[in-house]
């Protein structure tokens, strides 16, 4: 067994005494449902990462249009939404020719506090990046880098040397002018578990100096399983891991309650980050507004926090080892807004007008 099973062994066995202890005392931790919700401005990317779920997505890909952004992020600041999060479950804000529009209505609205997300970072020209840096409201953007050189890059995200020349370029023109940069900066770095000695890839001494500069570079060669839809077969001859265990669950997914999904399409989805293929359906912005699918009203949203809470969870869940239980302090200690909530006083924050 490797060191990241046992690990995962003890933490899994710690968080099962968790789960029931605070069950049985009938205690909830769920986080503030009204400081932010997750909007994706499309669904399309330019790699195909190896351990990702995007080639296997069955449904249709699209970007979402101006017009219904703005109408979305309206409803969603009537209700009290006040961050948003724009990284799409599969794909790259990037891909979205329109995200400039997108990020100036953000930036011009009052209500909206800030917003963040993710991106590979091969996408964005220099003219691009610069216009990043003069976002007021961007309060956080991490960076998923992808391989420790030119080889592991292109093994893992199936693109060719210009994209990845084109990242090392990107990420010069950020560092030259990182004292400009108004939001705070992460680097996810995914590669293999073994990086051969010897004199550091160009990518590498770009991150050891990114490190210099005081920015975090969390490195990961564990890769989640996208709730079931990834394994080890999909990485096979890459030096790196698909956690094939699922987590223990006991309760509902406290991110059912602060991380709904707003969809390319419209769909609204309880997971905003492995359930690809939106099994978690609760509503259509297409088809009714953001505050009736976001009610005690809408059944399909509260039969599927009670099936969760009796232990009855859909396959994409029940496979999926990035839950997070509201029988558990920390799924909702960490953020900001109103402090952690019984299932009750959700449900009447929900009635409330």
């Amino acid at each position: 067994m490797k060191i990241y099973q046992v690990e995962r062994t003890i933490r899994e066995a710690r968080n099962a005494v968790m789960f029931n202890l605070f069950a049985m005392l009938r205690q909830e931790f769920i986080p503030d449902p009204r400081q932010s919700i997750n909007i994706e401005v499309t669904s399309f990317c330019n790699l195909k990462c190896r351990f990702c779920a995007y080639q296997k997505k069955q449904g249709s890909k699209g970007h979402m249009p101006n017009d219904r952004f703005f109408d979305y992020v309206e409803q969603a600041a009537r209700m009290g939404f006040t961050e948003f999060h724009l990284t799409p479950v599969t794909g790259d804000v990037f891909m979205d020719p329109r995200l400039f529009d997108k990020l100036h209505f953000l930036e011009n609205h009052p209500k909206v506090k800030s917003y963040a997300f993710f991106t590979n970072f091969t996408i964005p020209n220099r003219d691009a990046i610069g216009q990043l840096m003069g976002l007021h409201k961007l309060a956080h953007l991490t960076l998923s880098i992808y391989g420790h050189d030119l080889g592991s890059f292109k093994a893992i995200t199936q693109a060719n040397e210009k994209v990845y020349q084109r990242l090392l370029d990107h990420l010069r023109f950020l560092l030259e002018h990182l004292d400009q940069c108004r939001f705070k900066l992460a680097i996810g770095w995914r590669s293999y578990h073994k990086i051969p000695g010897g004199r550091p890839s160009a990518l590498i001494e770009l991150l050891q100096q990114y490190k210099t500069r005081g920015i975090k570079v969390g490195r990961s060669q564990v890769y989640n399983n996208w709730g079931g839809y990834v394994s080890n077969a999909d990485v096979a001859g890459l030096d790196i891991d698909i956690n094939s265990r699922a987590s223990y669950k006991k309760g509902a997914c406290a991110m059912l309650f602060n991380s709904i999904m707003v969809m390319a399409d419209g769909t609204v989805n309880g997971c905003p980050c492995r359930d690809v293929d939106a099994s978690l359906k609760i509503g259509d912005l297409n088809q009714q507004p953001l505050a009736a699918i976001l009610s005690t009203g809408n059944q399909d949203y509260m039969r599927l926090i009670e099936a969760q809470q009796h232990g009855h969870y859909p396959l994409v869940c029940n496979n999926c080892d990035f839950y997070k239980s509201i029988y558990y302090y920390r799924s909702a200690s960490g953020a900001a807004g109103r402090p952690p909530m019984s299932l009750q006083s959700f449900k009447e924050l929900l009635e409330q007008p």
